[in-house]
Formats: C-alpha cells, sequence, structure tokens
C-alpha cells in the first residue's frame, strides 16, 4: 500500500468514462428532484391552496347566508345545496327557497351565490316575471311571479312611498275553498308596534314576518328605492321575539360579509328608534283574510302561495 503512495500522480489510474458518467448520472437526478420539487409546488399552488380557499369562502358564506334570506326575504327560509366550480379559482353554491304556509313547506325558488377564492361574493338567480304580454316596461302595480317554480312574490307598499297602483286582492279570497290555507303580505297605512298589529289581526291568522322599518321616513320619501329593501323579524310571531330578532341580527352584522355594514346600521337605528312594521304576512284561512277588507289601516294585500294543509 505503502508503493501506491509514492507513486507519481501521473502514474495513478483514472476511469475517466466512469467518472462522467456518475456526475452525468447525479446532475439528471438533480434535474428530476428539482423538476418534481417545482411541479408539486405548481400544483398545490394551483390546485389545493385555492381549493382550500374555496372551501373557506364556502364555509363563510354558509354562516351567514341563510340568515340574510331569513331577515331579507318575506316568510323564506334557505337550505344549502350543491356548490360547483364555474371557472378557474371561481365557484357558485345553490340554495333552495322555501316558503311556510303553516307548517307546510313550499318551493319558493334558488338562488345562487358566486364568489372566488379571495372573496366577492354575489347573488344571482332572484328572477320574477308577470305574466302579461308587453314590450314596455311593466306597469306598476302587476302581479309579479318568482322563477323557476312560479310563486307569486309577496310585495310591501312602504306608507311614506306614493304608489300609481297598490294591489289589494281580497276579492280573490271569494274563490279560494275555505279549508285551503292562504298566504298574504299585508301592507299598512302608517307604521305599527306589534302590540297594535295584535289588535287589528284576527287570532286565527298566524303572524309569519314582519317588514320592518329601517330608515327614516324622510330617507323612503327622497329615495324610493329604499323600499324595495327588506328587512323583516321572522320572529314576529314568538315570545320575546323582537329581542331575538335584534339579537340575530346584530349576531350577523359581526360576520364578515356583504351585508355586515348595511346590518350594523340597522341594528343602531333599531336601537334608537325601536321595532315598528308596515306590513307582515300571515297565513291562514280565506274566510279570516276576508275580514279585513273593510280595514282601513291596510292599504296592501298581495296574494302568497295557497296550499291545501295536511
Amino acid at each position: 500500500m505503502g508503493s501506491d503512495l509514492n507513486k507519481p500522480i501521473s502514474d495513478i489510474s483514472f476511469d475517466e468514462k466512469a467518472f462522467l458518467r456518475k456526475a452525468r448520472f447525479k446532475s439528471i437526478l438533480r434535474i428530476i428532484i428539482i423538476s418534481l420539487i417545482i411541479a408539486i409546488g405548481v400544483f398545490v399552488l394551483t390546485f389545493i391552496i385555492p381549493e382550500m380557499m374555496l372551501q373557506n369562502q364556502e364555509n363563510r358564506i354558509n354562516s351567514f347566508y341563510p340568515d340574510i334570506v331569513k331577515f331579507t326575504e318575506p316568510n323564506t327560509i334557505a337550505i344549502a345545496g350543491e356548490s360547483y366550480d364555474v371557472r378557474l379559482f371561481g365557484r357558485q353554491k345553490e340554495y333552495y327557497l322555501l316558503r311556510l304556509i303553516g307548517n307546510k313547506p313550499y318551493p319558493a325558488g334558488i338562488m345562487i351565490v358566486d364568489f372566488d377564492f379571495w372573496g366577492g361574493e354575489q347573488i344571482k338567480g332572484d328572477k320574477s316575471f308577470c305574466v302579461i304580454e308587453t314590450d314596455q316596461a311593466i306597469p306598476e302595480g302587476t302581479k309579479e311571479y318568482l322563477a323557476p317554480y312560479a310563486v307569486p312574490k309577496l310585495k310591501f307598499y312602504n306608507p311614506a312611498v306614493k304608489y300609481d297602483k297598490v294591489i289589494r286582492e281580497f276579492d280573490v279570497l271569494k274563490n279560494i275553498p275555505n279549508d285551503n290555507l292562504v298566504e298574504m303580505a299585508l301592507s299598512f297605512d302608517r307604521p305599527l308596534t306589534l302590540s297594535e298589529i295584535k289588535t287589528i289581526i284576527p287570532e286565527d291568522l298566524k303572524l309569519m314576518w314582519g317588514a320592518v322599518l329601517v330608515f327614516e321616513e324622510n330617507d323612503y320619501k327622497e329615495k324610493n328605492y329604499l323600499a324595495e329593501r327588506l328587512v323583516g323579524n321572522p320572529y314576529i310571531d314568538s315570545r320575546d321575539g323582537e329581542k331575538e330578532f335584534l339579537k340575530q341580527l346584530e349576531q350577523l352584522s359581526n360576520l364578515q360579509s356583504y351585508s355586515s355594514t348595511n346590518l350594523k346600521r340597522t341594528v343602531s337605528f333599531l336601537k334608537e328608534k325601536g321595532i315598528k312594521y308596515y306590513g307582515v304576512v300571515v297565513v291562514g284561512h280565506p274566510e279570516s283574510l276576508q275580514k279585513l277588507s273593510s280595514n282601513s289601516i291596510i292599504r296592501g294585500a298581495v296574494l302568497g302561495i295557497v296550499t291545501t294543509p295536511y
């Protein structure tokens, strides 16, 4: 062994081909590893992370949207449905809308929330139509229906706003069998408290939802479109229902959503001014509803869903 160490460097054998082959193998292996790391990174950044962010956004929307519907769509609840990707980094979530006629749920439409992995949710699918043949603008006071189930749209008439025509459908009740249940949106000629409402609504009619004033009277007069921004109490017929209404509205305002700023303002307004109603949704038999036709406080009466009881 010592003799090998004493040999001149020029005499030591060197396998250049083996060295290059080994170096080439290491280089290829390094390229493959780096490529795999880059591919995994691109896959994670392109698919895994956006999918996780989309799921987080969907969970966030699920936490508030059914309550938004409950407080802004008359006598309506939302049931979460399917979700599906519609574009890169974008998704849509379906909600099935139901109206309660007494204790009987009735399909009332489909709403779609469109969103991206960073948020930016938008509401789609609130489509209404009229049974009228005209190429012109739909005349005010025309009966509207909600797609796709063609259920009547419940409409209220704000006492601070002037309307060319107000729908009053008490005459239609005469043609409905009295064993049917009827949903009707009643509008008042002035704001009323809950105790005042209970003095004019027959006891055999069930209060389902109350349209609440959330702006000053002058605001409604100057900006008529505000009357279309409904906020209502779905607990109007429950014990301590107004306290529960305010409590849940305040909780909802603290969740991150497109409505949180408006909800905070609404809660502040109601705490300062109190809760007053300009309309209610009631459910009952046609004969009981007809009793309200001669009451001067009832400004509008829009017929909703008519169904037979269980």
